[in-house]
């Protein structure tokens, strides 16, 4: 009975210890902040910092440091005020707001705002989250107090400024493995929304940024203050030129290759390696993901960039499933002429506003080696808008000076799927551009092989060929790789020899995807009649292992068509009776959906996205247990906000008009499946 009654004392004590530690002020809160292993709620209300907090000891620099490990941090229904004068009291030192030094910790869901416009005497930071493995979610934080503010980066950001600036960032990502998870952040002062400094690993996810907007020609049309005192001359050494769209602030998410971090309290130098972002929306901001200075493996997956100067800039590494505008800049940029290795498929998005793009570049697309898919339902094309291979893209903070030479890059060595009506230009300095495009094509370039066809997407085209043998003439079947698919055949293939066992062809896909038809053209001319007769088709995985194949025999139609049922497939290889050759002018490989405008294949559809007022759902392509289906949104705080019966499958019509702009997620769901979508709402 001793042991029963010890062992339920036990529990009963180890019950209450896990329950977490309510505070009702910062004052009862702040011990708590250097503690392991403790759980601790602030009690909903909201809490001010103040200049007489600061002189009266109650605050040092930085005003919140999380200097304890493995701890949770509930700010459920607290708004945090901190007064912008409170920066001017610490000296000109760099003030951080927030601080997170130690390890696996757990912030969520605090509401922290600026309160008033004074600048720092130096710089300010919102958050910097430093050690390994924090994750900070939930949050809304409001940004204020920079000078100057109004201009963005024309009068300076560091270093040569024109005019001295005292800037005020977002939260900066540094240490490892942390991770910043559906958080929101509204700048209103001039520096970096999100960006990473010696962050390895790093995770920002469903987050939402938005910074301001302002034109070059309202900023000429001041007649006093900071940037008419200094005649309008920017920093990039010319006087700041009229017909531009500027964001007020830096990077939505930047990523940076130097910077210092601490962990377990060890001061580490180094860059930013593999980052990832997922399904974030980043609006009026100078760029909307930049990594090109981080290394590693670098992810984008599911983002909105909108009413930004420049959409997606990561050098090298892959952006998939992601869209922006192009009202005020390109959706697409290479960020130096060395970029390599770019993969990226991008949604060019409706314009929510009248166009003021002073690059006259829908993309713009420089270095080697990339593999470019756009696509865009638009019809009305702005008549100087384009996609740009190289060329002069007029770039503002580079038109002339030290920096001009940022402004034209060559290009080589690239595919491009245009599958949208805007033209797409190639410049002199483009070479070995090949692909299809949608709008018309002006090719100034040499060697490039772009093709217009915009009924299918031939995989075909876009693969690497190779085959069992290859011409005396050069060693290899180069002509039976020119992306011609005409159906002219002359001179671009290479004829297999009768004693040749079993001569084989096959292309080799740039990525695994769900391959829909497989058509192969036989041979008909007078030179050649029924070249094909007895051949099979195999498709295989990135491993060679067989995961479909159909054996054809006495074949002498002018054509096949291969049914592949929407199998996971990397490689098409057709082995031959040796009786003649096969070029890739014969083969077209297509997608499962068969459809340039809409590849995925989806059952849902989604329009206009993003909306304002009214959201048009679209379900007729996919069966549904409609006595069973459910339609809810969600905010990226996973709070259903919303939720529907639909009475018409073909056309539901959600009225969102009353929710706050921002990120949700709509979903959709009956007995047997679930589908869900992310909505960016303006």
């Amino acid at each position: 009975m001793r042991t029963g009654l010890f062992i339920l004392a036990f529990l009963s004590l180890h019950t209450i210890q896990a329950q977490p530690i309510i505070v009702n002020s910062l004052a009862e809160l702040l011990p708590h902040l250097s503690n392991d292993n403790v759980e601790v709620k602030l009690a909903p209300g909201v809490y001010d910092i103040t200049t007489s907090d600061v002189l009266l000891g109650k605050y040092s620099n930085p005003l919140l440091l999380f200097e304890g490990s493995n701890s949770i941090y509930d700010f459920t229904g607290v708004t945090i005020n901190i007064d912008t004068n409170v920066f001017t009291l610490f000296g000109s030192v760099a003030v951080n707001e927030i601080q997170i030094l130690g390890n696996n910790n757990v912030l969520k869901n605090l509401t922290m705002v600026d309160v008033g416009s004074t600048a720092p005497k130096k710089t300010a930071q919102a958050i910097i989250m430093d050690g390994k493995d924090n994750r900070i979610e939930g949050f809304h934080v409001t940004v204020r107090g920079s000078y100057p503010y109004g201009y963005g980066d024309a009068f300076g950001k560091g270093g040569g400024a024109v005019i001295k600036h005292r800037k005020h960032s977002g939260i900066l990502i540094r240490g490892l493995r942390n991770h910043l998870k559906n958080t929101t952040v509204i700048s209103r002062a001039y520096g970096h929304i999100v960006f990473m400094q010696a962050a390895s690993y790093p995770i920002i996810e469903g987050c939402y940024m938005e910074g301001e907007m302002r034109t070059t020609d309202d900023m000429l049309a001041e007649t006093s203050g900071p940037a008419f005192d200094v005649g309008f001359m920017t920093t990039w050494g010319y006087k700041l030129p009229a017909g531009y769209m500027m964001s007020l602030q830096e990077g939505g998410i930047r990523a940076y290759n130097g910077g210092t971090t601490y962990i377990d309290g060890v001061e580490i130098e180094r860059g930013t390696d593999n980052p990832t972002v997922l399904n974030c929306t980043i609006k009026n901001a100078r760029t909307g993901v930049t990594l090109a200075h981080a290394t590693g493996t670098k992810y984008v997956e599911g983002c909105t960039v909108l009413g930004s100067e420049n959409g997606y800039s990561i050098g090298s590494g892959t952006v998939v499933n992601c869209g922006a505008d192009a009202i005020y800049g390109p959706v697409f940029k290479n960020t130096y002429g060395s970029d390599n290795g770019y993969v990226a498929d991008i949604t060019i998005l409706p314009p929510s506003d009248a166009y003021y793009n002073g690059h006259g570049a829908i993309a713009y697309i420089g270095g080697k080696n990339h593999n470019l898919t756009f696509r865009s339902d638009i019809t009305t094309i702005p008549s100087n808008l384009k996609i740009m291979v190289s060329g002069d893209l007029q770039g503002l903070r580079v038109l002339n000076g030290s920096n001009a030479s940022q402004n034209n890059f060559s290009a080589t060595d690239i595919v491009v799927k245009n599958l949208t009506n805007f033209p797409i230009v190639l410049h002199s300095d483009s070479s070995n551009i090949s692909g299809q495009s949608c709008g018309t094509i002006t090719d100034n370039g040499t060697q490039n092989t772009m093709f217009s066809n915009c009924n299918y997407e031939n995989l075909a085209v876009l693969g690497t060929a190779s085959q069992s043998s290859s011409r005396s003439s050069d060693g290899f079947a180069a002509n039976a790789i020119d992306g011609n698919t005409d159906g002219v055949w002359v001179n671009n293939s290479v004829s297999h020899t009768l004693s040749e066992a079993n001569p084989w062809w096959q292309v080799t896909l740039q990525s695994e995807t769900a391959l829909g038809e497989i058509k192969i053209f036989n041979r008909t001319d007078n030179c050649c009649k029924a070249r094909l007769s007895d051949f099979t088709v195999y498709v295989l995985d990135s491993n060679e292992e067989l995961v479909f194949s159909k054996v054809f025999t006495n074949y002498p139609d002018p054509a096949i068509t291969l049914n592949a049922g929407g199998v996971q497939g990397q490689i098409v290889k057709i082995v031959l009776n040796g009786t003649g050759a096969l070029s890739l002018a014969e083969v077209e490989v297509f997608e499962a959906s068969l459809s340039v405008k809409n590849t995925k294949g989806s059952a849902l559809r989604l329009y206009p996205n993003p909306v304002r007022d009214n959201l048009v759902i679209s379900l007729t392509n996919i069966h549904w247990d409609y006595n069973e289906i459910n339609i809810a949104l969600y905010d990226i705080n996973g709070r259903k906000v919303m939720e529907i019966a639909p009475k018409n499958l073909s056309e539901t019509i959600l009225d969102v008009s009353q929710l706050n702009r921002g990120v949700y997620f709509l979903k959709l769901d009956d007995t047997s499946k679930s589908i869900t979508r992310k909505v960016v709402k303006l």
